[in-house]
């Protein structure tokens, strides 16, 4: 049986900001064309939850967190096993590329 009782979220929730502040190389912030203002309290927590977490821009800024090393030693290990990629010597005179 599902509860006719309307749900509200928490009073404390409206203490946060629902979108975050633009990094200073982006030239077009999303936040400049787009507001949660207009949706409901419960939706613009849920989008709050997304718009909090920052991806790291570089290899350098990602080994600073636990979670992306933690991530990269799967992904690595994954296509290991699935023999999907090895490390190899990189022959004379050659340049590595990026990768994603």
């Amino acid at each position: 049986r599902k509860s006719t009782r309307t749900q509200r979220p928490a009073v404390w929730l409206k203490d946060y900001v629902t979108s975050c502040k633009p990094r200073g190389d982006c030239l077009y912030s999303l936040t400049d064309y787009v507001s949660y203002d207009h949706l409901p309290e419960h939706y613009q927590c849920y989008l709050s939850s997304f718009s909090a977490q920052v991806e790291p821009r570089n290899f350098q800024e990602a080994t600073q967190d636990d979670k992306w090393i933690k991530a990269m030693q799967q992904k690595i290990q994954a296509l290991e096993e699935n023999k999907t990629w090895e490390v190899v010597d990189l022959p004379p005179g050659k340049q590595t590329i990026g990768s994603k």
